[in-house]
């Protein structure tokens, strides 16, 4: 018996007399349909407002409501099912007529249990065409939907227009879409989420359908055993859907579907659809991921580079990353936001990343640097401006590395700004910067005790420095030191 998607095929019988109801139900029951029968039009308008049947086989004439009013009142509830007319030799042309008016065909009663099969079969064939049909303009529709998706837009975003984008198309109640805990493979994490009811799945019953027949599309009762127990009494989920997430042929996750009305039944072109939607979000995901894992190899080479050029002078090796530590410390004690303060902190890491074109040899010598000399020293802030800005990722931090050495009162460099025009994170830099040169050894001096930097510190209060960076430096460094000794970590002074 073909059936019009995994499930069977849902057949209502109307007629009124009771005896060719139970004859048709326990003939297309042996058939392998599922059948209900109901004795008037009335009747049958009720159970199709609760739940979709594929095919009405309806009398033609009954008390009240006929088969003819009946066919039109069902094509106004929805369209993707066929009506077939069961009729006496007397009313041929009524039926006919009934056709026109969109019944799928009729037939004369008294009939063979073969011919209503066959027109059944038929029926069935009719439906699947036009709903794989349906199911392929939507999948065009679906693709160029997901196409339109902005790479450029940032991962949480894109993942929640994905959701809305399936909420809207599919009619759903509720869209999920979950990715495995990479901290916790046994957990999911909710990615993604759109409609006001949540379905609480048993995740790990979902994610093994995916790993033997890839399937979870349930309708009434069978969605309960993809339903955690919590949840199972909460609501009735009338249809439930789900695709795996899948990348280099391993599932880490998966986008769901759920309708809460009877009349929205999930098909197997919305499974197909949903394919698509699924696909492109563990694109996304994956170009993330290894953006992300690009992103982080590139910056600690870049780090690394750093790192290698203070190696090369016994006076500067560790500076950028004390810088870093101080910078992060400052940024804290001023309450900046956790954005704020990694970035001060990254910063502090690459701020004399522009040494690298600089030769630091000439530099470091007990006697004051010639003119010449200072002109090449202060080019860095331009040099690593050069270098970092036509990385993307890491534009984000150039006004750390163009502007550490401005002076509050404006008398700094390479800009010459001052007070407030200088970036907030710049000033920070500078406070950082000039307390680790003074507390480390120096070709022309040896390291100044922390008492006297904190003195040097305020003395330069709105000359070179902010006073708010310095008053935040100040009132966290003691605490700083005494976390740190804690800890176990090093001081680094």
């Amino acid at each position: 018996m073909p059936s019009v998607s995994g499930d069977k095929t849902r057949v209502l019988i109307v007629d009124d007399e009771e005896l060719i109801r139970e004859y048709l139900a326990d003939l297309l029951e042996f058939e392998g349909y599922y059948v209900e029968a109901v004795g008037s039009g009335e009747a049958a308008l009720g159970r199709l407002q609760k739940e979709p049947f594929d095919i009405i086989l309806s009398d033609l004439k009954m008390p009240g409501m006929g088969g003819v009013e009946l066919l039109r009142r069902t094509y106004e509830l929805r369209q993707d099912h066929k009506v077939v007319i069961m009729t006496g030799f007397g009313t041929v042309e009524t039926a006919t007529d009934a056709m026109k008016d969109g019944a799928f065909d009729y037939i004369l009663k008294p009939f063979k249990a073969e011919e209503l099969v066959r027109i059944l079969e038929r029926a069935i064939e009719q439906i699947r065409l036009e709903r794989d049909n349906v199911a392929l303009r939507e999948m065009v529709g679906f693709y160029e939907l997901s196409e339109a998706l902005s790479s450029a837009m940032p991962l949480a975003e894109q993942l929640k227009h994905i959701a809305e984008l399936v909420r809207e198309n599919f009619h759903a109640d509720g869209v999920g879409l979950f990715t495995r805990d990479e901290s916790s493979p046994l957990e999911m994490i909710e990615r993604a989420a759109s409609g006001r009811n949540k379905l609480h799945l048993n995740f790990e019953k979902v994610m093994h359908s995916f790993e033997h027949d890839g399937l979870v599309l349930a309708h009434a009762d069978k969605v309960g055993q993809w339903v955690a127990d919590s949840n199972r009494a909460e609501r009735r989920v009338e249809s439930l859907i789900a695709v795996p997430l899948r990348q280099q042929g391993k599932t880490f996750g998966f986008l769901s579907a759920y309708s809460l009305k009877d009349s929205q039944r999930f098909t197997e072109g919305h499974r197909k659809g949903l394919t698509v939607f699924g696909s492109r979000a563990a694109s996304a995901i994956e170009t993330h991921r290894m953006y992300g894992t690009l992103k982080d190899s590139f910056t600690q080479t870049m780090e690394g580079f750093a790192r290698a050029l203070e190696a090369k002078d016994s006076y500067t090796s560790g500076h950028s990353d004390r810088v870093s530590i101080y910078s992060r410390l400052i940024a804290q004690t001023m309450g900046l936001p956790a954005p704020m303060v990694d970035m001060v902190e990254h910063g502090g890491k690459l701020h004399d990343i522009g040494k690298i074109g600089i030769s630091t040899s000439e530099l470091n010598k007990p006697q004051k640097l010639s003119d010449a000399e200072y002109r090449m020293f202060k080019t860095h802030p331009v040099q690593g401006k050069r270098i970092i800005e036509p990385i993307n990722f890491l534009r984000y931090i150039v006004p750390c590395i163009y502007h550490h050495h401005e002076s509050y009162n404006g008398k700094g460099y390479p800009a010459g700004l001052g007070g407030n025009d200088i970036p907030v994170e710049a000033r920070i830099l500078t406070v950082a910067d000039a307390y680790d040169a003074m507390t480390s050894d120096r070709a022309y001096r040896k390291a100044l005790p922390h008492e006297v930097a904190v003195v040097e510190l305020k003395r330069c209060v709105r000359k070179q420095f902010d006073p708010d960076c310095v008053e935040a430096f100040l009132a966290g460094i003691d605490d700083f030191r005494v976390q740190r000794k804690e800890e176990g970590l090093p001081i680094p002074f």
